[in-house]
Formats: structure tokens, C-alpha cells, sequence
């Protein structure tokens, strides 16, 4: 695994890669674009399985703003908001598929708001389209956030209670350094997680990063209204759908618009939690790396 620093959309950004995706003599590479918090320290056991299984190049993209960068002006949310919000987070993630070795074809994989970003994207870019040979939406979050339970707490507890929650991540921000890596480390082990997290939970407790992972979850829940249907049944034919029996960001009632695209469309529903990188890398990963099996030679 390395990290690479990368300036997309004009913003300072940090990806995780399994071989070279950006020199590769044309190998199909995988990229995935993750969740909110958009922090790539949470896949890197899924996207090692990924590259073991398939031994292919992988990419790991968070989202603009996700991670602090050295280059200040990238950590700034005022005054740039078009680079944080949905459409910025689009452009952020074309700016990188441009960068891929141009002879190579994309497996394009997508978590939670990461899936409508790609649906996005691919109805937007038809040069992308012709360059992915499969798309896997994990727990995805591409329509109706705002009325999804999580959506709901998230818009009348958390919006409406936004400075304290700043204030929340500043506390825990200017803690020293032992107290926080401390609580981090117990509740690391309370809730059974792996000890590796701890960096990326240190990332999430940094103010700079908590106000735009949280701009970006207001911007979703105002802008993630219907499935992009267009997109939807452009890719269908290389599509895998993966989603939780019970997600409350995903309740199994919103995958009936999906099944409209069946049986070009694969559709697995699985007893996973919506934020599998912290407990169920693996058997994502397994169930990603069948389908991309499928279509690598096609």
C-alpha cells in the first residue's frame, strides 16, 4: 500500500494505492469511492483483499476536505464551498479518473454516498462510461436521505445542533495528545474494532475535517432526493447492487426502484452493516471481487 498526494479539483488530496493505477500498461484498475466520512484510513482491508484476490491496481479515494493536507488552503471550507459540496465531490473524483492510465478500464465501486457520486459522474461523462466495465454500489445511499431514519436524526437533531457539535470536535481536538489517542484506544476496544483505526479516528476528531464532513451531509440530504434512473439503466448490464437487510440509511424498501433493472442488474441483500469497513471488510471485498471476476474479461 502507499499513499499519494494528488491536487484534484484544487484541492490537496490523499489517496491509498495497491500497485500503480497511473502507470499500469493498461491493466483494468479498481477504484473506489468511499463514504462519509470520506477517510480512506477505514479501507484499507478491504482494498488490500480487492488487490490480493484480483491482483490488480486499486485506488482508494475520501472526499475533498476529509483528511487534513499540508497545503492550508485545501483545509479551508469558507469562501470555497463549491469544492466541498456534491458537485464539487464529483468533479474531485472525475479530475482523478482522468489521471488513470489511459489504456486501462475502471472497476468503479462506490459506499453509501459514494454510489450516487458515481451514478453522478457516469451520467455526466460518457468518456468514463465507455471505460467501466463494472460498477458496484455498496449500502447505496443515491435517493430519499432525508427520509431515511438516520437522515432524519441527522436533520432535526444534529443540523439544528451544529455548533454544538463543532464544539464538540474542537473539545476532543484540543485534548492532549495521550488523552485522546486514550479514548480512542478504549473505544476502539469496546466496540471490538481494529486497533489500525486509530488514525483515521484521530483524522475524524480534527474540527477542520468535522465541518466538512458535516457540510457534505447537509448537502446530502438536501440534494439526494430520486434515483438517478438514467444512469441506473445505462450501466445495468454491469451493475452489483449489494445492500443491508437492515440499514437505516438504506431501508430495504428503497432497493424496490432498483428492481426494475433486473435480471441485467444483480441485486444481493445481505445482514451487514452499513459501515462494513469496520467489521466486514472481508466479506464485502469477497463479494465485490466475484462480480469484478465476471466482468474483467469482457
Amino acid at each position: 500500500m502507499n499513499s499519494v498526494i494528488e491536487n484534484l479539483n484544487n484541492i490537496e488530496t490523499n489517496l491509498l494505492t495497491w500497485g500503480n493505477p497511473f502507470n499500469c500498461d493498461g491493466l483494468d484498475v479498481i477504484i473506489c469511492v468511499t463514504g462519509n466520512p470520506g477517510i480512506t484510513d477505514f479501507y484499507t482491508e478491504f482494498a488490500s483483499e480487492l488487490h490480493t484476490s484480483l491482483n490488480l491496481p486499486v485506488c482508494v479515494i475520501g472526499h475533498a476536505g476529509h483528511e487534513p493536507v499540508s497545503d492550508k488552503n485545501s483545509n479551508v471550507l469558507r469562501g470555497q464551498e463549491h469544492n466541498f459540496d456534491l458537485n464539487g465531490q464529483i468533479k474531485h473524483k472525475v479530475e482523478l479518473l482522468r489521471l488513470i492510465d489511459e489504456k486501462s478500464k475502471f472497476h468503479l465501486i462506490g459506499h453509501s454516498i459514494g454510489c450516487w457520486i458515481i451514478l453522478e459522474l457516469l451520467n455526466k461523462h460518457s468518456d468514463i462510461v465507455e471505460r467501466s466495465k463494472s460498477i458496484n454500489l455498496l449500502f447505496p445511499t443515491v435517493q430519499k436521505m432525508a427520509l431515511s431514519p438516520n437522515g432524519k436524526f441527522l436533520n432535526k437533531v444534529i443540523r439544528r445542533l451544529h455548533l454544538l457539535v463543532m464544539f464538540f470536535f474542537t473539545f476532543i481536538y484540543l485534548l492532549p495528545a495521550v488523552i485522546k489517542e486514550f479514548l480512542i484506544y478504549n473505544y476502539l476496544k469496546l466496540k471490538s474494532l481494529p486497533l489500525n483505526y486509530k488514525e483515521g479516528m484521530l483524522k475524524f476528531c480534527n474540527p477542520s475535517v468535522g465541518e466538512k464532513i458535516l457540510f457534505m451531509a447537509y448537502d446530502e440530504m438536501d440534494k439526494v432526493t430520486s434515483l438517478n434512473v438514467k444512469a441506473v439503466d445505462r450501466m445495468k448490464h454491469v451493475t452489483n447492487v449489494v445492500y443491508g437487510k437492515y440499514d437505516d440509511w438504506v431501508p430495504v424498501r428503497y432497493m424496490e426502484d432498483f428492481k426494475q433493472f433486473q435480471p441485467e442488474l444483480i441485486m444481493k441483500e445481505v445482514r451487514i452493516d452499513h459501515a462494513f469497513v469496520l467489521k466486514s471488510s472481508e466479506a464485502v471485498a469477497n463479494i465485490v471481487s466475484e462480480y469484478i471476476s465476471t466482468k474483467r474479461n469482457n
